[in-house]
């Protein structure tokens, strides 16, 4: 294992300070990636318990030993799932911790009750009013002991050997889940004073969330909104964007961040480290928006070594900087350039996707750069 020096780097980087050698994030999120390199079946991770997750989480450190690592959870509990039956679609899974029947497709790997059927993971009818947002938004949510008791697990066991993320929800997710997304898109428009007090209701989480995560030994946090609570609790912020920010990032540079991170080449939308960096000026932490999709899938060492350079040349020489993907790494890849695009099955996605970022494999070391 390399010197245990990971952590520190990325701290370094975040407090907008040059680093004498780049530090490498590995972007994931939820169980997408994780299990495979973790060696387990989709499904084991999915609905796996607190041990579990733990062991996955030191598994991807352990094959890719980066200098930041997202955290994505514990479980819902202690206890291992139960295989109920697979098919050739889809796996039957009873969630231990739950107690419930749960079946996660091959295709998608998408979660849905049994049979298909989505879950309602709200009532669009339920809040239509401020007074609905008043009576049946808590004032808090606190996270699981075992997100908590995962958290600071993971970090002492990694100590200086890498930056452990957690990342969050914005009010503005969280009321769109509450809302119905498209009924938090309507209100966008035609009820913007029931949207902001939905959002209002929801970012006084804010606060007590990230003290539980500061008291959790947590020192930076990955959101796609900032709360100012972060820095209150002693948090570096990372902010993460999606979509086409170019028109926007004179505002999102005015923002009280300590790091920014933006989707890879999507859409049609290609934002460069150099346009970002031209707009932040030289003194704060970029993260890189390598393309997890297409590029990993190809596997080609030349390239990717290509891009690599040419990222951390865009950033500009002492200027802070953190490599890594836009978007997280994928356990499931289509064929995103056919006309008809087939996704692979879980079972078929074999070593050239994961063995992209093992970089003795493709015969290219971040590390050198």
């Amino acid at each position: 294992m390399r010197e245990p020096s990971g952590r520190l780097l990325a701290l370094e980087a975040l407090a907008g300070r040059p680093t004498p050698s780049v530090p490498v994030g590995l972007f994931t999120w939820g169980f997408d990636y994780t299990w495979k390199v973790a060696g387990l079946e989709p499904w084991e991770l999915a609905f796996g318990g607190s041990e579990t997750w733990h062991r996955a989480h030191m598994a991807l450190y352990q094959r890719h030993q980066p200098d930041l690592i997202w955290y994505d959870g514990a479980g819902s509990g202690p206890e291992a799932p139960t295989l109920l039956a697979e098919t050739d679609d889809a796996w039957l899974v009873r969630d231990n911790n739950t107690a419930t029947e749960r079946e996660l497709h091959k295709t998608s790997l998408a979660s849905t009750r049994p049979g298909g059927e989505p879950d309602d993971y709200y009532d669009p009818q339920t809040i239509t009013s401020e007074a609905d947002a008043d009576r049946l938004i808590p004032d808090y949510s606190a996270p699981s002991e075992d997100y908590l008791s995962g958290l600071a697990r993971l970090i002492a066991e990694l100590g200086n050997c890498a930056l452990v993320l957690p990342h969050s929800s914005p009010a503005y997710i969280r009321a769109c889940y509450a809302l119905g997304f498209k009924a938090a898109m309507e209100a966008m428009l035609d009820e913007p004073d029931f949207f902001l007090h939905v959002c209002q209701r929801y970012s006084g989480w804010d606060r007590p969330l990230m003290q539980a995560l500061a008291a959790a030994g947590a020192e930076a946090v990955f959101m796609a909104s900032i709360t100012q609570t972060a820095h209150e609790a002693g948090l570096r912020i990372i902010l993460w964007n999606e979509g086409d920010v170019g028109p926007i990032l004179t505002q999102e540079a005015s923002l009280d961040i300590d790091a920014f991170a933006w989707e890879q080449p999507r859409k049609g939308v290609d934002i460069s480290v150099a346009q970002v960096r031209e707009v932040f000026g030289p003194d704060r932490c970029l993260f890189g928006n390598l393309d997890s999709e297409e590029m990993l899938l190809r596997n080609i060492g030349d390239e990717i070594k290509a891009v690599v350079f040419d990222q951390i040349r865009q950033c500009g020489s002492g200027a802070p900087f953190v490599l890594s993907t836009g978007s997280r790494l994928q356990g499931l890849v289509a064929h995103l350039g056919n006309p008809t695009p087939r996704p692979f099955h879980a079972r078929q996605l074999e070593v050239p996707h994961i063995q992209a970022l093992d970089l003795a494999d493709v015969g290219v070391d971040w590390r050198l750069f």
